[in-house]
């Protein structure tokens, strides 16, 4: 989440991105826009490609765009579940609907689970939800959010799931569903700053992360 790190720029070979805090994008003015962050003096830095909700995501693959969300009261099953975050055995079903374009001449393979129902998460996840932390947690003196892996086809969540792998044609879209079993407490900060949704490169380049804020 961009809000709860220190930032540092780096330079590419041919291209200059600044630092998040740097462009205004982790900060207070809450930008647009792309920049990077490094956690270490000799780690690559990750690039972070980042919109307000109401605005298409460019990815180098493809273009995401948020069309509406969900949210209903489910069950828990789960028993190694941390029953803090979900009291007697409930949380919150929450779905992402979302419009996905395939922006290049050839096709793309987008997801990477295959559709056998024997996987209730991805293997690879192509959206997770980022939740700010609790009140609860930040008094306790943690500053650490938390990152929610997508479901495949979960229990009353609407359907097709984004992780489930598929072939989109050159300059096509599909309209699938990203959906998340968040904690009890999450509810009201589902659309706090910082909370937002990460997607990811069709190639699984783990250094460059799009954004979708869901607080503004």
């Amino acid at each position: 989440m961009l809000g709860m790190f220190s930032v540092r720029g780096w330079v590419h070979v041919g291209k200059l991105l600044h630092s998040c805090v740097g462009v205004g994008i982790s900060t207070r003015e809450g930008r647009e826009g792309q920049c990077e962050r490094v956690n270490g003096l000799f780690s690559q830095p990750t690039i972070y490609n980042v919109v307000d909700r109401h605005h298409a995501l460019h990815m180098p693959e493809y273009d995401a765009q948020l069309l509406g969300s969900t949210i209903a009261s489910t069950r828990i099953t789960d028993r190694s579940v941390n029953p803090r975050d979900y009291p007697n055995g409930r949380g919150w079903l929450v779905s992402f609907e979302l419009r996905i374009t395939n922006i290049r001449d050839s096709p793309l393979r987008f997801g990477q689970t295959a559709d056998t129902g024997q996987h209730l998460y991805p293997l690879h996840p192509q959206v997770e939800l980022l939740i700010p932390p609790s009140l609860a947690s930040s008094k306790s003196g943690s500053d650490e959010g938390m990152a929610l892996e997508e479901l495949i086809n979960g229990n009353g969540a609407p359907r097709p799931s984004i992780g489930l792998r598929r072939l989109i044609a050159p300059h096509a879209g599909i309209t699938a569903w990203a959906t998340f079993v968040a904690p009890e407490w999450s509810r009201s900060l589902l659309s706090a700053r910082p909370a937002d949704l990460d997607l990811f490169r069709a190639n699984d380049d783990s250094h460059y992360v799009g954004q979708i804020r869901l607080w503004k």
